[in-house]
């Protein structure tokens, strides 16, 4: 799917004749706060390098990765954005089927259909409550091994738009009671939630039947250098290291990821920000006549709107305004009318409620 993304400021800017930087966008899930300071200084004092090749195998952002995470260099893989490797690893590991629990992030359906891969649906889980994550757990383990083996299963926890969260413990669990499926683990949005030993199963002893995504575009907000980090061992690492291309990653985005990964602080603040913003936006529209938000642990939020409020009207109308929300209309097992919004700084959140409010209030049953 190459449109229908959150994030798309450019055709609004185009469309309003204003600045791309002038769109509010809600749509996407990436940190609202301003860079750390000497970041951008920083990428300024290494312009020069722009002359050179990047590293070809984004040596130095692999050795921070490691001294991090405590896993030899070599267990991690870096490319343009987790979508390069979503979209390769179906077609890489030759796989005969990939199950993918519903609702989520259309992707992985989309690489596994492009690649020939079967794909069986679970689901849907449309809330993010400790119900949902009990009901994907004992679905789980209802599936018969035979079926997985040989198999993908794509998981983006927390998910996407749900918010749905799997503890790394009970995760982990179900991995390993299942070593003839390999496990593809989109942690885009762990570190949303904690720090990574309460977040994220990347751990020293990871199953050789693990494939895991790390995005530098959420938590660190730099979606447009295009940086992503897979995980993984063994045979899986060997299958991909035999497919990987030379300068994967440009040399601005491998200056910038060694630079974010020696400040946790920033993430540490990026998630207190915005888990709080996220409580100004539910206190906000939660009360209005129409809005259910189903409940999840990451920080966006996922809101149900009933039959007299649309999707795609509410979000047109708040283009005009400049403001951007994802109509959550492409992703499959959600049923109804549903809008996904993502917390900016507060003013700009008291702003996105105004205006919900507003057109509410004025376009009350034909929105």
């Amino acid at each position: 799917m190459l449109f229908g993304h959150g994030g798309d400021v450019y055709s609004l800017s185009r469309e309003l004749g204003i600045k791309p930087q002038e769109v509010l966008d809600f749509s996407s899930n990436c940190s609202p706060l301003p860079y750390p300071d000497g970041f951008q200084e920083y990428l300024f004092q290494n312009m020069d390098q722009l002359h050179l090749l990047p590293e070809v195998d984004s040596y130095s952002v692999r050795e921070k990765l490691s001294e991090r995470y405590g896993l030899p260099e070599e267990s991690f893989l870096l490319g343009s954005g987790t979508t390069q490797w979503i979209f390769a690893l179906p077609r890489i590991l030759d796989a005969r089927r990939a199950f993918i629990p519903l609702p989520t992030y259309s992707d992985y359906s989309d690489s596994c259909h492009a690649s020939g891969v079967h794909v069986e649906y679970m689901g849907p889980y449309v809330d993010g409550s400790r119900k949902s994550a009990g009901e994907f757990i004992s679905d789980i383990k209802s599936l018969n091994k035979q079926d997985m083996a040989g198999s993908l299963f794509f998981l983006c926890n927390p998910n996407n738009p749900t918010g749905l969260f799997i503890a790394p413990a009970d995760l982990m669990e179900i991995i390993r009671q299942h070593p003839e499926t390999t496990w593809i683990i989109d942690e885009a949005y762990a570190p949303f939630i904690a720090k990574d030993r309460k977040s994220s199963i990347l751990v020293k002893d990871l199953p050789p039947n693990v494939v895991i995504l790390r995005s530098f575009s959420k938590i660190y907000g730099i979606p447009g250098l295009r940086i992503g980090c897979l995980v993984t061992t063994g045979d899986i690492m060997r299958k991909l290291r035999a497919s990987e291309r030379p300068w994967a990653v440009n040399r601005m985005a491998q200056i910038a990821a060694c630079f974010l990964l020696d400040m946790p602080e920033f993430e540490n603040q990026v998630r207190d920000c915005c888990m709080a913003e996220k409580q100004t936006l539910l206190s906000g529209l939660s009360g209005l006549d129409g809005f259910t938000c189903l409940q999840g642990a990451a920080h966006f939020a996922l809101f149900k709107l009933s039959k007299d409020i649309k999707a795609k009207a509410l979000a047109g109308a708040l283009r005009q305004k400049g403001m951007l929300v994802r109509d959550c209309e492409n992703f499959k097992g959600l049923e109804g009318d549903h809008i996904r919004v993502s917390p900016r700084m507060h003013d700009d959140n008291l702003k996105l409620i105004k205006a919900v409010k507003g057109l509410v209030s004025e376009y009350s049953g034909s929105l």
